[in-house]
């Protein structure tokens, strides 16, 4: 062939290629992000990998063959050491058990839980934006520096809630419609875990911001982990919560582990799956378990909860505490079936949290309840 003749027809395939389309991992339209917690089990990785392989197995029976990332937000090591490599070995057989509907090309985000090694070591995310490049989603990590087990201090978590806020401002800014996955090891809501460890002592800061944003428009999903053990979440659903906004949770005072604030959510509140173990000390909660999986499309997203059998509860029923035995609230006991569709708003108010045209109309409302009340009472 002459030079000329090769030259037209690599030119001719260049061509051709650049006709392809460009597809992204779930070809269909729809961008599914896989999620879970806590990998961590006492029997090993090789367990704990066992377990995973399964729930991929039933997930995959339902129908799917690929999802665009796998989130999950921390503890994958048993042992409380702190040493990076048995963080990493969980980290690796948690990325083995996944693989089968996990592509190498798919998003991976690691967030820190408190029983891992440094942010930074061992495949563990970056705190903060981890937004992929293809913007279908938004993802902000919070550590285990950023909100640590047992209480950590208030300037910390304070730091937090404005690197949360100036993230959020920012999707403010740009009218952003898709979901934000806000990934932390640690919940927000009291639990006697709370009041014996200190658990979430500063919460509120963060749920403050979550809640204004949320307000606002921002279609925010906090992902959680970490209560696990000795039944301490079983009064909002044991091994599988989800509640949505309108529904209450309680947080912490702050820096008062004994009481707590009850706020009304703005924003979607799931634990991401446990998939080490879930102990269960007679109360009778679900202790399952699972991993959770979200399909976006522009108008929706469709929240999904798998365990090895198949389709569990996004959320089940709550029970009474009778094994701690001192508990002052109500279990929350709607149950949201699988799959929960959330649908996506657009954002209603674009102006930052915190700008001086905000805090006048918050100024102003304060003045005009206030006002109501003084009217109600003399009139």
């Amino acid at each position: 062939m002459s030079t000329k003749k090769l030259i037209a027809v690599l030119l001719g395939c260049v061509l051709l290629l650049g006709m392809i389309p460009v597809f992204s991992l779930s070809d269909d339209g729809v961008t599914r992000v896989l999620a879970c917690s806590d990998f961590q089990n006492p029997d090993g990785n090789a367990a704990g990998e066992k377990v995973v392989s399964a729930v991929v197995d039933a997930i995959k029976a339902d129908g799917v063959d690929s999802v665009d990332a796998l989130v999950a937000c921390g503890d994958y090591d048993y042992d409380l050491t702190m040493l990076p490599s048995n963080t990493a070995a969980g980290i690796n057989a948690l990325r083995e058990g996944t693989k089968a509907i996990v592509p190498d090309e798919a998003q991976k985000v690691f967030s820190q839980g408190n029983h891992d090694s440094l942010v930074g070591t061992a495949g563990m995310a970056k705190s903060g934006d981890n937004d992929p490049e293809n913007g279908k989603y938004g993802v902000f990590v919070i550590n285990e520096d950023d909100f640590a087990w047992m209480g950590g201090t208030r300037e910390i978590v304070k730091g937090t809630s404005e690197n949360l806020k100036a993230y959020l401002n920012e999707k403010l800014e740009q009218n952003y419609s898709a979901p934000i996955f806000v990934l932390s090891h640690l919940p927000l809501h009291y639990t006697l875990r709370s009041r014996n460890t200190g658990d979430g002592r500063w919460g509120e800061y963060l749920i403050n911001v979550l809640n204004e944003a949320g307000e606002k428009g921002l279609n925010i999903i906090f992902l959680f982990g970490h209560n696990h053990s000795n039944s301490w979440d079983d009064y909002l659903g044991g091994g599988s919560i989800c509640l949505e906004k309108g529904d209450e949770i309680n947080v912490c005072k702050p820096g008062n582990s004994l009481a707590w604030n009850t706020h009304t959510l703005n924003f979607t509140y799931i634990n991401a799956g446990y998939t080490g173990y879930y102990r269960d000390n007679g109360n009778g909660a679900d202790v399952a378990l699972t991993m959770t999986m979200f399909e976006i499309t522009d108008t929706e997203v469709t929240v999904y909860r798998y365990d090895e059998q198949g389709r569990h509860n996004v959320g089940s029923a709550g029970v009474e505490d009778t094994y701690h035995g001192d508990v002052d609230w109500s279990p929350f006991t709607t149950v949201k079936e699988s799959p929960t569709v959330i649908p996506l708003m657009n954002v209603k108010d674009g102006r930052p949290m915190d700008s001086m045209l905000d805090a006048l109309t918050r100024f102003i409302m304060r003045i005009y309840e206030y006002l109501k009340k003084l009217v109600a009472v003399f009139c």
